[in-house]
């Protein structure tokens, strides 16, 4: 019985041990919707509860967002083995955009930016597309394709984004990276706020989709390091 009570307890040390060691992924978005929705069910689709954290929002400019992940971890002493911030291109400033990337680098958070918005992630579940396009534009190409795929309008207050266009995904990427590579190829890097249509969203998502498996399979991809 004695031995029992070891085992049991012992047991015990080792599981707590282990959870205490298990680090979290944080995500900081830029809006309290759209994005918001489509990870929270990316989160759940892939049984990430509790190993996945969003940070409490404080604002939509791209300082605030990453100024969320500093004010996260100034409350919570968890560790985290990877910190994102999801931001859009939007109408901000060069000094704004750039200024949130490099203090994103400085503390070692990925950046999953979207030149000219997060719906350009969306649109690339359906098509390719290499035009500079607009907020507007990218509004009016998913209502057309809401409309024809699903008989709904497009809407980022909408919840049901992710699981309309999940099957998909993998186009997704495959067209997000072609953006990425363009601009390699053509200039040796990105520049996100000039590049446009530009996002590394995928890098979030494939690194989500892979966050279980056993490495070297894992995808860590992550803009700007």
């Amino acid at each position: 019985m004695s031995n029992g009570r070891f085992h049991k307890n012992r047991k015990s040390r080792n599981t707590k041990k282990q959870r205490v060691e298990k680090k979290e992924v944080l995500i900081s978005l830029e809006d309290t919707k759209s994005s918001r929705f489509y990870f929270e069910k990316l989160v759940q689709d892939k049984n990430l509860s509790g190993e996945v954290i969003f940070a409490k929002h404080i604002g939509t400019d791209p300082g605030s967002v990453v100024k969320a992940i500093v004010s996260h971890l100034t409350e919570k002493k968890n560790i985290y083995e990877k910190k994102w911030v999801v931001i859009d291109k939007d109408d901000y400033t060069k000094d704004q955009i750039n200024g949130a990337i490099q203090r994103a680098k400085d503390l070692d958070i990925c950046v999953a930016i979207s030149n000219e918005a997060y719906e350009l992630w969306i649109l690339l579940h359906f098509t390719s597309i290499t035009a500079h396009t607009s907020r507007a534009d990218l509004n009016k190409k998913l209502d057309r394709i809401f409309r024809d795929e699903f008989k709904i309008d497009y809407s980022k207050a909408s919840q049901d984004v992710y699981q309309l266009t999940v099957g998909l995904q993998e186009t997704a990427i495959i067209n997000a990276k072609k953006l990425v590579e363009s601009y390699i190829r053509d200039n040796g890097r990105i520049t996100p706020f000039s590049d446009n249509p530009l996002t590394t969203v995928y890098q979030l998502v494939e690194y989500l989709n892979t966050l279980n498996d056993d490495k070297p399979e894992r995808v860590d991809d992550c803009f700007p390091n």
